[in-house]
């Protein structure tokens, strides 16, 4: 069965800007979701729409990535006829 309280990393397919995105790891205890750039072009989303981020992101081992920003998508999880559309 599946348990309310499961918090293991997940890999799915979903669906971002119209373009379908396999192998994406969903961790529910991770602070960031990354979309590595090569995936980011792909997706043929207006680079006007990457919002600023001066921080970086630290990894298990301490260390530390700069990143490109941020940018709000629309990401839908569809198995028919259930679909959600959720901001990540």
């Amino acid at each position: 069965g599946v348990s309310p309280n499961q918090d293991d990393p997940m890999v799915i397919a979903l669906e971002v800007t119209n373009s379908e995105v396999h192998k994406t790891l969903i961790d529910q205890e991770s602070s960031a979701n990354v979309l590595y750039w090569p995936t980011f072009l792909r997706l043929d989303i207006p680079h006007s729409l990457i919002q600023p981020h001066t921080k970086p992101l630290v990894g298990f081992a301490g260390e530390r990535v700069h990143t490109r920003g941020y940018v709000d998508l629309l990401t839908t999880f569809r198995t028919s006829p259930a679909t959600r559309r959720i901001m990540v």
